[in-house]
């Protein structure tokens, strides 16, 4: 309950060496309603938990942004932006870890004023693709605002999402970040992915064996 309270007021928590005898889908289901990815079009394959690791772009799927960026740092982002109504929650779970990667988590507030300033309520991006699905950057579930981004699987559609994106991908945004460090067995973050973005640090190549597992819940 302590990880409830602390989730809806902060909007983020980390627990060090949480319950590391626990499976994180017991952890997420014990907080709300896993997500089942299978149940997605095109996600049949995908398990609810997945284990994450670097990879070099030249061993990545284009559509993963290992693919993209490689060992380079992942950009600003929400977890799965492109959904109609992307999942609440997302856990991060550090099977093993390094202190030389760090993940940058970003709470709305921070910079709310200056995206409103910039015309984020007229934001308006689609999905990469052919057959792009056209999506507001800020949609309301259960009368909520909620705000959703990706630099790389969204692509603007008009001249505010244009000036977003740019402050998305700027250093002044990426220094407002916090720092948090997944290093031992059971680390857990859990993020509210309808109110802060995250990202990933570089990963220097005595750190690819970094492993952390991931679910999102509602």
């Amino acid at each position: 309950m302590e990880v409830k309270k602390e989730l809806s007021e902060k909007g983020f928590v980390f627990i060090s060496k949480w319950n590391v005898e626990l499976p994180i889908s017991e952890l997420a289901g014990n907080l709300g309603e896993v997500v089942k990815i299978s149940d997605y079009l095109n996600h049949s394959m995908i398990p609810d938990a997945q284990v994450i690791r670097p990879k070099e772009k030249s061993v990545s799927a284009k559509n993963q942004y290992s693919g993209e960026f490689g060992l380079d740092a992942f950009p600003l982002h929400t977890d799965l932006a492109h959904w109609w109504n992307p999942p609440n929650y997302l856990m991060l779970r550090c099977i093993k870890g390094t202190e030389k990667v760090t993940t940058k988590v970003l709470p709305l507030t921070v910079v709310w004023e200056t995206l409103l300033k910039h015309g984020l309520r007229r934001s308006v991006v689609k999905t990469r693709g052919k057959h792009g699905c056209m999506l507001p950057l800020l949609f309301k579930i259960n009368g909520e605002q909620c705000i959703r981004w990706d630099s790389y699987f969204l692509e603007p559609t008009n001249k505010n999402a244009r000036v977003i994106r740019d402050l998305m991908l700027s250093k002044k945004f990426w220094d407002l970040a916090l720092d948090i460090q997944l290093v031992n067995r059971g680390d857990t973050l859990i993020i509210n992915n309808h109110s802060h973005l995250h990202a990933r640090s570089s990963v220097p190549f005595d750190s690819v064996e970094r492993e952390i597992e991931r679910i999102y819940f509602n």
